[in-house]
């Protein structure tokens, strides 16, 4: 019978009770702590591992949150336009479509937004906008009717290609019906030209800085190395080559067509083979201490269609989204790159597999350096690399007619 109960039913009395109680006090004694074991060891290390892991994200995102306030954007109309925007419509464009159309409707008086599938010639004739803009996918957005047909209304049309060079033999049969040609690739340029295209331009693209939100991401989203990216043989092969120094890294690829690698079951753990929103994408790239860029191949007859093997001289579209994440971006070179980003201050190269893996190991173990390289890259894209910034000399371009 216990204690308790004994009092209850008068069995026990309660001075015996209370003298139970200082028996069982007396009995427990307060044990000095035993010695960590290895795996409390490992455990608090881990634990201060972490902890200064946080820290250093949440200590490099305050500065970037901190950075895009200091550096505010322009805001309001700046041009008395209706303009109908035609766009991709894809996927791998969704980005972009997203970045224009926003942009546009913060910069002119209406905006009129289409899919290449709707009555466009329709719509056009209806609503008389002053431009048509059309972001291509693949030189297919548009048949060549119905752009002569637009234009029949007296209506400008405008086209920007973001797949140039790789698609070149699509884009060169429909260029010469617009009234404007914009390339990101600035090696097109004359090849367009002598097509007998009046009007072509060199126009990259960019971000939309309202899309980016260096906000905290889940531990799920951080990684000390990021690339994202379909494998394009190119990028196949130098990911071989470096596949047994990345098997031990902290590392994430996403990407469609993976599974080509040799190295694979090496790699297979680290590996996404999906299709990532912009807004997974953006998360993935600021979680990140350092993002890798490299570009496709113009040679990949598998993939591409430039018979006439024009180069490319001009860095990707991701070359913004990476530094507008706020993180790190090591790319291989292109011609252009240094009129954008100062290497080594804004962003920095690679020219092999064996730098790149150098340049990673110094990066990784210089933080702070990191951390101001990327935020360097930051400002420099808040100021001169966004959608805001392109559409303007775009538009300045169509309205002088030049």
């Amino acid at each position: 019978m216990s204690a308790l109960r004994a009092v209850k039913s008068k069995k026990l009395p309660i001075r015996s009770l209370k003298n139970q109680r200082r028996r069982v006090r007396r009995a427990v004694k307060v044990k000095k702590p035993a010695p960590l074991s290895r795996y409390q060891d490992e455990w608090r290390k881990g634990s201060d591992q972490g902890y200064g892991k946080g820290w250093s994200h949440g200590f490099h995102m305050g500065r970037c949150q901190s950075l895009m306030r200091d550096i505010p954007q322009e805001r309001g109309i700046l041009w008395d336009l209706k303009v109908m925007f035609v766009r991709a419509n894809g996927l791998p464009y969704t980005a972009m479509d997203e970045g224009i159309e926003a942009s546009l409707r913060d910069m002119v008086r209406e905006v009129i937004v289409v899919n290449p599938v709707d009555p466009l010639v329709q719509i056009a004739a209806e609503t008389r906008p002053d431009l048509v803009l059309v972001l291509d996918a693949i030189g297919q957005s548009l048949p060549e009717d119905v752009v002569q047909a637009i234009r029949a209304h007296g209506i400008r049309t405008a086209i920007w290609l973001p797949d140039d060079p790789y698609h070149s033999d699509q884009s060169t049969g429909l260029v010469p019906h617009f009234d404007y040609v914009f390339t990101l690739e600035k090696s097109c340029v004359e090849p367009y030209k002598a097509l007998g295209c009046q009007n072509v331009h060199y126009l990259p693209f960019g971000i939309n800085p309202d899309s980016v939100k260096l906000d905290y991401v889940p531990t799920n989203f951080r990684k000390d190395i990021c690339f994202i990216g379909t494998a394009f043989w190119n990028r196949v092969a130098f990911i071989d080559e470096i596949a047994d120094y990345l098997q031990h890294k902290d590392v994430m690829i996403n990407g469609y067509w993976w599974d080509r690698l040799s190295s694979y079951d090496k790699l297979s753990s680290k590996i996404q083979g999906l299709w990532l929103s912009p807004q997974d994408t953006m998360k993935y790239y600021h979680g990140a201490k350092i993002v890798i860029n490299l570009h496709r191949a113009t040679d990949d007859k598998s993939h591409n269609s430039n018979s006439r093997q024009i180069p490319a001289f001009s860095p990707n579209p991701r070359l913004f989204d990476i530094t507008a994440a706020g993180t790190l971006q090591l790319t291989d070179v292109r011609d252009e790159l240094a009129t954008f980003y100062k290497p080594g201050e804004e962003i920095d190269t690679f020219s092999s597999p064996q730098e790149l893996i150098q340049k990673i190991e110094y990066y990784l173990a210089h933080e702070e350096e990191r951390q101001h390289i990327a935020l360097r890259g930051l400002a420099r894209t808040l100021k001169d690399h966004t959608y805001r910034k392109r559409l303007n000399e775009l538009l300045t371009i169509t309205n002088k007619g030049g």
